[in-house]
């Protein structure tokens, strides 16, 4: 492989844009597309900047080797492992922030709280090859908040979107206060993490795990609900909209509703049959309705997570 092709690959694995690349190594955006090109070769220290930040040798630029001394061709952004295309844009984060989150279109967005300084936004796709054009990430800060937008660029419609992109969000355990997802998708997951969170657009299928903290679902559809080991408050607001929600049936969790205008009706139903209310003596869960003509169902299961397996598509 030339040194051309290889920073190329280099380049689409780690899903960052020409721009990023020069800004990281402080030359200008057309240098890296004459690089990319062959129009013009890096010096050698600049190809030694290059391997420190891919995380190679020099030799693997230079021979166009991959990471096993082999001769490699490899595919831009194609994952090869899932056979399907992917573009990661990651950034390191140094203090506790509030995550202000915007994903346009998408057929599903998953958010993991892990164990990393790093956040990351990965985008996947069964038949998007250009996800960079199709997409673009934006980050921006301001003060402790810290603003993820995934927007459809236009160049592909977002009737595509919705049926093709799944997008996976990445924020490091340590730094997050709390966070904001406006979204419109057919189903989300929220996994791991001591935070407030707040979910709003329009959504079918939300599954929220291993969390504690207080939640607040502002979707106006009707939608299914997973909650799998979440602790705190969960506050669902709606306005016409007939939803259910799945919990454990050792969750010891309480219910209610609130506000004096609208009809609001709260009913349980265990393994989809009518049941009463659970006697809890002391709550780990506070389960919350509000809004206009609205109607939850609170189903207890044996385990919300086997009742959602196969449900979610990014699951």
């Amino acid at each position: 492989m030339e040194v051309s092709a290889k920073i190329r690959e280099l380049r689409a694995r780690h899903g960052w844009s020409q721009e990023h690349v020069a800004e990281k190594l402080g030359v200008s955006r057309q240098a890296v597309t004459k690089w990319e090109t062959g129009a013009g070769m890096p010096d050698i220290e600049n190809i030694a900047a290059l391997a420190r930040l891919y995380g190679v040798s020099t030799d693997e630029i230079i021979l166009g080797l991959d990471s096993r001394g082999e001769e490699g061709e490899g595919e831009s952004g194609r994952d090869s492992a899932a056979e399907r295309y992917s573009s990661v844009t990651a950034f390191d984060i140094a203090q506790e922030r509030h995550y202000d989150i915007k994903v346009g279109c998408a057929r599903s967005v998953r958010l993991d709280v892990v164990e990393d300084e790093k956040a990351a936004v990965r985008l996947e796709s069964d038949s998007i090859a250009d996800l960079q054009r199709a997409f673009k990430v934006k980050i921006d800060t301001q003060g402790r908040s810290l603003d993820i937008d995934v927007e459809n660029t236009g160049v592909i419609a977002d009737v595509l979107a919705r049926k093709e992109l799944d997008v996976v969000i990445e924020l490091p355990k340590a730094f997050v206060a709390d966070a904001e997802i406006a979204l419109h998708a057919d189903e989300c997951i929220v996994e791991g993490g001591h935070f407030d969170l707040e979910i709003g657009g329009k959504l079918e299928r939300l599954w929220l795990k291993d969390i504690e903290g207080h939640v607040e679902v502002d979707v106006s559809n009707d939608m299914e609900i997973w909650a799998d080991n979440v602790v705190g408050k969960l506050d669902v607001n709606q306005i016409g909209a007939v939803s259910t929600l799945h919990v454990s049936r050792n969750a010891a969790c309480t219910a209610k509703t609130r506000g004096r205008l609208g009809r609001r009706k709260l009913r349980f139903t265990s393994d989809g049959e009518a049941a009463e209310a659970p006697s809890v003596e002391e709550a780990l869960l506070a389960i919350e309705l509000a809004g206009a003509s609205v109607e939850l169902t609170i189903d207890m299961v044996d385990d919300p997570a086997q009742s959602a397996f196969g449900r979610f598509i990014s699951c």
